[in-house]
């Protein structure tokens, strides 16, 4: 986002706009945060771009507003559609927008709407520096940079010993923002995807809330 473009947080509870297109699992893991007083968000708006999302039921109990907003490919642009979904965020009051499982990638004109932050969780390993297509971890083992909507199926298919999960600040270049927070995870010889994803959930969680609370204590400096 551009400098000049972004919001100023100066409260306690940063509101908050929650982007999904899935089951919402890690949704519901901030949900969960916030009730136990782990992260001062304050969730105004869950936006799925799918109407069978069972994210927005998760919404719904938890007394969030819940929308709809699809991309119609016949009828607009990624430009004109950014733009609607940026006003009916911009409505809900939020600043901080979080993607967590939203499976388009949003166009500039979203990360120009003037949101303070625009974060996203990405089902990957991702290096510090941004640029950098081959990631380092603990144990010295170097893979490459699984980006793109099917980082885990493709960590799997290439056969390599560790994948993980990141929490970045989303900009122009897809999965390639600057990093907030990063854990990884062993994989199995032969793992099956559904088997991997559930145990990665449990790592997204804790670099989803680790990630929000350091955008938080930056921004807080900075103000």
């Amino acid at each position: 986002m551009n400098a000049g473009t972004q919001a100023t947080i100066s409260v306690s509870r940063v509101p908050t706009a929650v982007l999904v297109s899935g089951s919402g699992t890690n949704l519901q893991a901030v949900i969960d945060a916030c009730k136990q007083g782990q992260l001062p968000l304050d969730l105004r708006l869950v936006v799925s771009s799918k109407p069978d999302a069972y994210a927005l039921e998760r919404a719904r109990r938890a007394g969030i507003p819940a929308a709809v907003v699809r991309y119609d490919r016949r009828h607009e642009t990624r430009p004109q559609y950014a733009l609607r979904l940026a006003g009916v965020v911009r409505e809900s009051g939020a600043q901080l927008v979080l993607l967590l499982g939203w499976m388009h990638v949003l166009a500039q004109e979203f990360l120009d709407a003037g949101f303070a932050g625009v974060l996203n969780l990405h089902p990957a390993y991702l290096p510090e520096k941004p640029g950098d297509d081959v990631v380092v971890f603990a144990d010295g083992t170097t893979t490459p940079v699984f980006r793109g909507a099917h980082a885990l199926r493709d960590a799997l298919a290439a056969n390599v010993p560790h994948t993980g999960a990141s929490l970045i600040q989303i900009t122009g270049l897809v999965d390639r923002g600057p990093l907030l927070a990063r854990r990884s995870m062993q994989l199995h010889p032969h793992e099956d995807e559904a088997v991997a994803l559930e145990r990665l959930h449990a790592v997204e969680r804790e670099v989803v809330r680790e990630g929000i609370l350091r955008w938080i204590a930056v921004r807080s400096r900075a103000t």
